[in-house]
Order: structure tokens, then C-alpha cells, then sequence
């Protein structure tokens, strides 16, 4: 049985404190694997690990709108978020269910978000070029991967509704990762309410909990953030609100270029 956790609207820097700290829990074995779920309390762009800020982001327009900049532990592209999406983490031991190989495990892990909505009555599919789903080629779920500490992660968001004027202000490259020659994010993304009237959000919620399920074969219980995942990702969060984290592959491609 996976362990269903459910955190509701929490800090985005400490989103990615609590997912690297379970992870971490996960791959030694003292917790098992998990489904997260959670919302961010305030608009927050994610960004890759390997990405440099000053490639991807408006960084001007996210101080004056207090939109914070947090680079996660995972790689992948970057995402604006607010409380209108439910994030997801889905966390296996390394040599489990989810497959080592990465296009297959997204496939895999990604078809539960495909189930869900046709749990919902509607039809997706796994887009295995761009690693998202998309609905009527219009995406409504991007997503990131990461393997670390034992562990093997894939996050990723569902979209309720969407503020896509703000994302297209925030990121650089808002099209990015969608379908072709589409000009602005509302053109290549669809959110649920766009679709259908949205259900209550604990329905939307036990759609996507059971569309995993699916996916996955497996069953889950109601749990909890451990206090061990709790501490370290109370130590973790101070990391995740720094500079030197956040513009970590900034300084790193400006040392080089001064070595050159």
C-alpha cells in the first residue's frame, strides 16, 4: 500500500522542501512510497535545476508582484503556479513500480492523470514528446522528474483554472513545451473549467488520487507528513528561499565565462 497525503495550500519553497525531505524518507525505507498533493498558498514559479533564471524568467516583474523564484530539486522546464492548480508529487523507491528508464516512467505515472479525467468524462492523452498530458492538444497537466537519495519522483500539475495573462508576463518562454506555432499559453493550455463545470475540489481530487491508483496498480491509505519529513523539510526551506540556491546555475555559467 502507498502512503495518500494531501497537504492542502502550503508555501511553495517549502512544497520543495517537503517533496525533496519524503523523497529522501522514501529511498531509505523508513516511509513508505507516497502520493502528495498540494496548493500553493501564493503565486510561485518553479524552476528546473538545471535551468539559469536570467534565461527563463522575468525577474523584475516577479519582485514587484511578490512571485518567488524556487528552484527544485528536479530537472525539467520551469512553471508558474497559483492555488488554482493541484500539485502533484508521486515518490517510489528507485527499482519499484515506477520504471528506471524516464520516458516509460512518465508514461506510466502520467497515464493516472489520463485516467482521471476520464473518471471526470473526459479525454486525454500522454504526450511522450513534451512529457505532459494534453487534452484536444492543449496542455492541462506539465510535469518534472528527479531522482535522488533512493528515490524516483515525478511532479506535475493539474490545471482547475489559470491566470495565463500573469504566466505570460512571469516566463520568458511561455510556449515552451507546448504544441507548435502557438503564440501565447492560453492558446496551447486548457484548464478543467474550461471544459466542464468544476466539480467540488475534493471530487476533482479523489479523480486524480484513484486515476493513480490506476496507473500505478496500486492501493492507498489516508497518512501523514512523518515528523522526521516534517523537521528536515523545516531545515530544508531557508535553502529553497536563498540566492545562492536560486541563482545557483547563474553563478556557476558566470565563473565559467570568467575562466574563459
Amino acid at each position: 500500500m502507498w502512503r495518500f497525503i494531501d497537504v492542502d495550500k502550503v508555501d511553495g519553497a517549502y512544497s520543495t522542501a517537503l517533496f525533496q525531505s519524503i523523497g529522501h524518507h522514501v529511498g531509505l525505507g523508513t516511509s513508505d512510497e507516497t502520493i502528495l498533493f498540494w496548493r500553493v498558498t501564493d503565486p510561485a514559479l518553479y524552476l528546473g535545476y538545471h535551468q539559469c533564471v536570467e534565461d527563463e524568467v522575468h525577474e523584475a516583474y516577479c519582485q514587484a508582484n511578490n512571485i518567488d523564484i524556487i528552484r527544485r530539486i528536479l530537472g525539467g522546464g520551469c512553471g508558474y503556479c497559483d492555488n488554482d492548480q493541484i500539485l502533484f508529487a508521486v515518490i517510489g523507491t528507485s527499482g519499484g513500480i515506477i520504471p528506471t528508464n524516464v520516458q516509460e516512467a512518465y508514461k506510466k505515472v502520467l497515464s493516472g492523470v489520463v485516467s482521471a479525467l476520464s473518471i471526470l468524462g473526459l479525454e486525454g492523452e500522454f504526450d511522450q514528446t513534451r512529457n505532459g498530458v494534453f487534452v484536444g492538444g492543449r496542455k492541462i497537466s506539465g510535469n518534472a522528474q528527479g531522482r535522488f537519495d533512493g528515490s524516483v519522483m515525478v511532479n506535475g500539475s493539474f490545471l482547475l483554472d489559470f491566470d495565463f495573462e500573469t504566466m505570460d508576463q512571469v516566463l520568458k518562454h511561455p510556449t515552451k513545451n507546448l504544441k507548435p506555432h502557438v503564440k501565447t499559453a492560453r492558446q496551447g493550455m486548457i484548464t478543467l473549467s474550461d471544459l466542464m463545470e468544476l466539480p467540488d475540489l475534493n471530487e476533482i481530487k479523489q479523480a486524480l488520487r484513484a486515476g493513480f491508483e490506476d496507473a500505478l496498480r496500486i492501493g492507498t491509505y489516508d497518512g501523514q507528513v512523518s515528523e522526521a519529513e516534517v523537521n528536515m523539510a523545516q531545515e530544508l526551506t531557508p535553502l529553497y528561499k536563498s540566492r545562492d540556491w536560486t541563482y545557483r546555475m547563474d553563478d556557476k555559467r558566470k565563473k565559467r565565462q570568467k575562466v574563459k
